[in-house]
């Protein structure tokens, strides 16, 4: 494929400052490949002078494919710095570690040991773990490190106490790291900085060897990350970055936006070129996205468009179903109808704003037999919340389910430590009844009073739920008392590493009560107990998916995680207010980044995009009205908004179904 006139302007403006804005589907890693290919074979430029950065250690070795496919030339490749921003970090660290104190032999901290030295740093400063997240105070400092002005900036201290305590403990952190010989992810960034500040003579070195540097998704930098690329380019000044605002959806990362919509004020003499042809996408998808995405009023100037004529099918779909369970049954009737071999699953995507939506599509999908897999992040009845619920509710129908009662006796924790287990299990052996027994009948002489107390609180509660299931309360009265009870949306707030991924976790937890509630509803007139013994199954089947879904099936992701990705068919699901835009960004002021997000999307499909919304959705076990997303409108999409009858979208138990069936689960994965 050729490059068009405006692709070949951006591989040949090689001096001065250059700033690609590269829309969805505009072929931005082609240019890029093809500079460097043409920096080398046409300019004559030394590999060791070119340096091009990206966010991903798969993103970086994409393009290094693509390149030695240009030059064949292995030696010329590998002397090529094609690296991501860490990597780079990472080098120039080991090359210079004296001149900042650190020893040779330095290691990088994982998150779980990050998490223990803060801990260590808590414990000798005198604060407790049980006030504040070590995890959040992990997080809150890597906020500091990707953009030193927070400490003085009052807005991130009067965001939450966690700042506040998080700026009081970072030196200490800092040094107790230090001393430890370790360095975390956000040093690898920081460091190369804090060497260029100490020495200028090394900053200059790097600064004159790289003569050439491309960055590439630069709408994702932070601001250290800005100042590392300003410091490397100091000297020659050519510099190239990729990107495109419309796509910036990661400021709860630290990304910051105005990196690329200032980098013509940042570096003087600033060339703008602006890819706007999209090459993936039909002409109706496009044009709808740009019209949402012109909605935002910070960002840059552009058209986006594409010479691709939708075909006959092809295109955008509105829909809108009764609630969340008839529109997951619409997706897989419509990917099972439409079927026409089991490769072709892999072309097929549902997108969904947050992961506690996935559910009732992995529901659907196992009815119908359809592989599917999760990308980017776990299957939802696989998160820690929904396993800890799940165990609780396997202990009410199965007294004797030691596995659960390891999993959950002390869980949110209750004062009943391992000793403490490990004592009651060998009594209960000794005895030989089960632990839920030995705790019933009171036995607990040989235990500590302050022992005692926890189990028979553990013991009372229990016992308390279990009359519930034998009184045959409803299910999502019984869970909600449960979850209440044992203060789990508080744990999981306490223990998440900040406070996004803490409401995500409660989500999860609001969801399970609602894949409960509809369980529940959906076998009326069953006792509560075998509800949740036919729950629990449901689940199980779920989970014991076939070994082929993993392999080829249809992408169940979320939208964050679908950048960079395409696909022939889109779903894209939940388009009501609260869902995206999510109510959180409702409520904050983050409607422009949640546009954005839409943006991505909507470009993510090739050539057909479903877009649905239910009408209902169950929160917490209750069942609220929705608005269609305000989206909708801005894109100007507008259609089929009838509702589908149950019996419209129940499964075809036609020959053609069977035989269609039989060849899904006969197929094997190549």
């Amino acid at each position: 494929m050729q490059l068009s006139q405006v692709q070949q302007k951006a591989v040949e403006t090689i001096e001065g400052a250059l700033l690609i804005f590269a829309g969805a589907g505009s072929g931005k890693t082609r240019v890029i490949t093809q500079k460097i290919h043409y920096l080398l074979s046409t300019k004559r430029v030394s590999p060791e002078n070119i340096l091009a950065v990206t966010f991903t250690n798969k993103a970086a070795r994409e393009m290094r494919e693509r390149v030695a496919s240009l030059i064949a030339n292995e030696e010329i490749v590998r002397e090529l710095t094609i690296s991501t921003f860490h990597s780079l970090g990472l080098r120039i660290i080991k090359r210079n570690h004296a001149v900042i104190g650190y020893p040779s032999n330095f290691i990088i901290y994982s998150s779980y040991e990050q998490v223990e030295l803060m801990k260590q740093v808590m414990s000798e400063r005198g604060y407790s773990k049980e006030q504040f997240s070590p995890k959040m105070l992990v997080h809150a400092i890597s906020s500091i490190k990707n953009n030193p002005d927070l400490l003085h900036l009052s807005s991130f201290l009067l965001r939450s106490p966690i700042n506040v305590v998080a700026k009081k403990l970072y030196p200490f952190y800092v040094e107790t790291m230090k001393t430890a010989g370790g360095v975390d992810f956000d040093d690898l960034l920081m460091l190369p900085l804090t060497i260029f500040n100490k020495r200028p003579d090394i900053k200059d070195k790097y600064a004159k060897q790289f003569q050439y540097i491309m960055v590439d998704e630069y709408q994702d930098t932070n601001p250290t990350q800005y100042r590392l690329i300003k410091e490397l380019s100091s000297h020659h000044q050519n510099i190239c970055v990729v990107g495109d605002d419309d796509q910036s959806i990661y400021s709860w990362r630290g990304a910051v936006v105005e990196n690329i919509l200032n980098f013509h004020k940042d570096f003087d003499n600033c060339t703008v070129i602006k890819l706007e042809q999209n090459y993936r996408s039909v002409s109706t998808i496009v044009e709808a996205a740009a019209k949402l995405i012109e909605q935002n009023g910070t960002r840059a100037e552009k058209k986006t468009f594409s010479s691709q004529i939708a075909d006959v099918g092809e295109g955008i779909s509105l829909r809108s179903f009764p609630d969340e369970q008839a529109e997951a049954d619409f997706v897989s009737t419509t990917i099972f109808n439409s079927l026409q071999n089991y490769n072709s699953l892999g072309n097929i995507a549902v997108l969904v704003r947050a992961n506690a939506q996935t559910r009732p599509f992995e529901m659907a999908f196992a009815r119908r037999s359809i592989p599917y897999t999760v990308i980017g992040g776990q299957k939802f009845f696989e998160n820690k919340e929904s396993k800890d619920l799940l165990a609780y509710l396997q202990l009410l129908v199965n007294p004797s389910s030691e596995v659960s009662l390891r999993r959950i006796i002390n869980y949110p924790t209750r004062g009943i430590g391992t000793t403490t287990q490990q004592k009651i299990y060998a009594e209960a052996a000794k005895r030989s009844v089960s632990v839920i027994t030995l705790l019933a009948q009171n036995s607990l002489d040989a235990f500590s009073p302050k022992q005692q107390e926890s189990l028979r609180a553990f013991s009372q509660l229990y016992q308390k739920v279990q009359k519930m299931v034998q009184n045959n309360t409803p299910p999502v009265q019984l869970i909600s008392y449960l979850v209440d009870r044992i203060n789990i949306r508080q744990e999981v707030a306490k223990s998440s590493e900040n406070e996004t991924v803490g409401a995500i976790r409660i989500d999860n937890i609001d969801s399970f009560i609602s894949a409960l509630s509809q369980h529940a509803d959906e076998n009326r007139g069953m006792q509560t107990s075998g509800i949740i013994i036919d729950f629990i199954n449901s689940v199980a089947l779920i989970q014991s998916g076939e070994e082929e879904k993993k392999f080829n099936g249809v992408s169940i992701i979320t939208a964050h995680s679908s950048k960079g990705l395409e696909f022939d068919t889109v779903f894209l699901i939940g388009m009501y207010d609260g869902g995206l835009p999510n109510s959180r960004a409702l409520k904050e002021g983050g409607v422009e980044e949640e546009r954005r997000l839409c943006y991505v999307a909507m470009t993510r499909a090739k050539k057909r995009l479903f877009i649905s919304y239910p009408h209902t959705v169950r929160v917490k076990g209750r069942i609220e009205t929705t608005h269609p997303s305000r989206f909708l409108k801005e894109a100007e999409i507008s259609g089929d908004t009838r509702f589908f009858s149950k019996n419209s979208i129940e499964e075809d138990k036609s020959a053609l179904f069977e035989e269609m069936l039989k060849k899904l689960k006969e197929k094997k994965p190549r």
